[in-house]
């Protein structure tokens, strides 16, 4: 049966995230230390990754959470810190924060084909809407957003696949699509579920000792760039 509807995740799907966030980061962490926070920027380099293990990519106090790794107490300096951090974190967003290639003609390719498409990210709803008005990509995909609002509500958790599975206003999983870097969360979990699987392999970042030629991510289809979609989804019949 013909694909009807996808389901894509953002981050490292639809725009390189991972780039983005290491990017911003680090002229974050490189203006505090220009402004006077108390560590080398070696030291600086090894306490980025442990508030990442600590309170996750998506922690809205990643900059204060490195001041105090840095041995910043003071509540004032704490405050200063994080705002020098936040501001050079946003400017150096909007130069890094790109779709990847052929992210735009190919969700128009398919909006042509009357394929729904919409969103299902782990991030904060409101921050899947920065990324894709930053983008320019929101008119594709317009209110069929769905954000993570606690871990019950995650993928691979059936409850996130049901909601956006409603949201699209379809009953059964069959026909649909989810495509995702993460091959538990995105592709196990959505399989399990019932949806067809793709793989988004050109935006996963293999972890440290992994090899990405090994993994066995139990896709259906292993996209090795974004517009690889349509070839898939013609395959599909």
């Amino acid at each position: 049966m013909p694909i009807e509807a996808i389901v894509f995740d953002i981050d490292n799907t639809l725009v390189d995230f991972h780039t983005m966030k290491l990017a911003c980061t680090q002229a974050g962490l490189d203006k505090m230390i220009e402004r006077g926070m108390p560590i080398t920027a070696d030291e600086g380099k090894r306490i980025v990754p442990e508030v990442f293990r600590n309170y996750g990519w998506e922690d809205q106090l990643l900059f204060r959470h490195v001041a105090e790794f840095a041995g910043v107490r003071q509540e004032v300096e704490l405050e200063r810190y994080s705002q020098i951090g936040k501001i050079a974190y946003r400017r150096k967003q909007r130069e890094f924060l790109q779709p990847y290639e052929g992210v735009s003609p190919t969700l128009e390719e398919l909006k042509k084909r009357k394929i729904a498409l919409a969103i299902l990210s782990d991030a904060p709803r409101y921050k899947v809407f920065d990324r894709l008005c930053d983008t320019d990509l929101e008119p594709y995909f317009e209110n069929n957003v769905v954000g993570a609002v606690d871990d019950s509500h995650k993928k691979p958790h059936p409850s996130a696949f049901d909601t956006v599975l409603s949201l699209i206003g379809r009953k059964t999983p069959e026909n649909v699509m989810m495509i995702g870097d993460h091959p538990v969360r995105d592709i196990l979990g959505a399989r399990n579920y019932g949806f067809v699987t793709a793989w988004a392999k050109y935006g996963y970042f293999a972890q440290q000792g992994e090899n990405i030629e090994s993994i066995q991510t139990r896709a259906h289809y292993v996209l090795e760039r974004f517009n690889d979609i349509l070839k898939k989804v013609e395959e599909h019949k």
